[in-house]
């Protein structure tokens, strides 16, 4: 069965999009534009500072998704069994 990426713990992404830069890296692409990866901002919140969200699309499995787990930080990511 193939794997794919899911956002296993939203609430503790940070922003620093690594994630954004090791897609990125692989698709060999420069900029942020057609990235698989997009790290959403939220600012008006009611907190003093931004909320990150992860957005994460569904063709991320044609790359290496170990290494995008890997690379975070926080440990956003979590790999898991694609279910048909």
């Amino acid at each position: 069965m193939p794997k794919v990426i899911k956002i296993d713990k939203p609430e503790d992404c940070n922003g620093c999009e690594m994630c954004v830069f090791e897609i990125q890296r692989q698709l060999e692409k420069v900029g942020l534009e057609g990235s698989l990866i997009r790290i959403l901002t939220k600012h008006d919140n009611g907190y003093e500072y931004p909320v990150f969200t992860p957005d994460v699309d569904p063709r991320t499995n044609t790359i290496n998704i170990e290494r995008i787990k890997k690379i975070c930080p926080k440990m956003v990511f979590e790999i898991e069994e694609e279910i048909k």
